[in-house]
Parts: C-alpha cells; structure tokens; sequence
C-alpha cells in the first residue's frame, strides 16, 4: 500500500447532510467453527445507517473517521476502488 505524507484530520463543526440510508445485516460467526455465532446483526437486529453512528463513542467516530479518509484519499488517488 502506497504511504501517506503529510496525512492530517482536523476536525470541524458538525454538519448536516443527506445520505443515502441503507440497512446492514449480517451474523458474524467464528472462522473456524462457523456455527458459533459472535454476533447477530439480522431481522430486528440489523443496523440502520447512518443512525447507527449515534450509537458509536467519541474513539469510534474518530476511527471511522480515519478509515473513510484513507479510502478517500486513495480512491481520489486511482489506487483502488472501481
């Protein structure tokens, strides 16, 4: 993976903006035994996003954060993505 100079976030104000909501489903299971259920994401369970970010604590919003700006920036770049 190519590396990042000068990377920075710096954060602002919160903004108000539309996006598209979508739900997300999914078990997550055991790799190795895959009838261990981890987590059950599915039916009443599943996430609705963005609601969902509500959810996450300051640490995690700043993660995701971090991970959208890295695809970002390498998707802007040409470097992976479609």
């Amino acid at each position: 993976m190519p590396d990042l100079l000068e990377y920075a976030i710096t954060p602002l104000a919160a903004a108000a903006v539309t996006v598209p909501r979508a739900t997300i489903a999914a078990r997550i299971v055991d790799s190795t035994n895959q009838s261990i259920v981890l987590a059950d994401f599915t039916g009443a369970n599943a996430l609705s996003f963005p609601g969902v970010l509500t959810t996450l604590t300051a640490a995690q919003r700043q993660e995701l954060v971090q991970m959208i700006a890295t695809w970002l920036l390498m998707t802007k770049a040409g470097l992976q993505g479609g």
